[in-house]
């Protein structure tokens, strides 16, 4: 029998779950190829971690285990300047998937600095941010988010006792399903801050939620710091 050495080096697919279980993290992180992630419903909650802010950017990292230490980033969040001279200066903050920006770009959104004026991109859907993002009983830190097929509600009135707001997203559906918490550093603290954290419980991971929730925990968070 001759083995083709090419085709004998080629990565094989991981095994698809059967219906009584499904696939736990560590199994599906191993499994990809470096620099990609694919969404699996994990069976417990998974907490994401924020890398240091680099001069222009930063990542959302998984956990590290035993198993696989080496982290694979799920996304790169980089942030610039938009010195348009027809428009009031704005951040422009991008959301790529993997850990460059030759990543997918998932979407991205700018808020202006002395101006009401929010613009959010995902896909080929350009709108105002006013239009996707509403506060519930005019509570600032109570929001809806509403995009395409995706409705969520997060609620941010609570505060750890270190200052940071402990915000919760839940689906808006009969049962209120909690689909994530995120803990960003409080905004006065003292250096060195503590990361952000971004927690998905496993009906988080499902479809393109990931993509949506960590876009609106974003946009969320420049309101929170901003009195946008």
């Amino acid at each position: 029998m001759i083995i083709d050495p090419v085709q004998n080096s080629m990565p094989q697919p991981p095994p698809q779950p059967n219906s009584e279980f499904l696939p736990d993290y560590d199994s599906v992180i191993r499994s990809q190829p470096r620099g990609y992630f694919r969404n699996v419903r994990p069976r417990q909650p998974v907490t994401y971690t924020f890398t240091d802010w680099a001069s222009d950017s930063m990542l959302l990292l998984p956990p590290s285990t035993p198993e696989s230490p080496g982290r694979v980033p799920i996304y790169q969040v980089s942030a610039s300047l938009n010195l348009n001279p027809f428009l009031p200066i704005c951040y422009v903050t991008q959301v790529h998937r993997g850990g460059t920006y030759v990543g997918e770009l998932v979407g991205q959104f700018e808020f202006s600095l002395n101006h009401r004026r929010g613009i959010l991109t995902m896909g080929d859907v350009t709108t105002r941010i006013s239009n996707i993002v509403s506060s519930i009983n005019a509570d600032p830190r109570h929001l809806r988010w509403d995009f395409n097929n995706s409705h969520l509600r997060w609620d941010c009135r609570t505060t750890l006792d270190d200052g940071s707001p402990m915000c919760i997203c839940y689906a808006r559906d009969a049962a209120m399903t909690q689909l994530a918490s995120f803990v960003p550093p409080a905004p006065d603290a003292s250096p060195p801050l503590p990361a952000a954290t971004l927690t998905l419980f496993p009906d988080g991971h499902q479809d393109d939620l990931f993509d949506h929730i960590i876009l609106s925990a974003l946009i969320v968070e420049r309101k929170l710091t901003s009195n946008l």
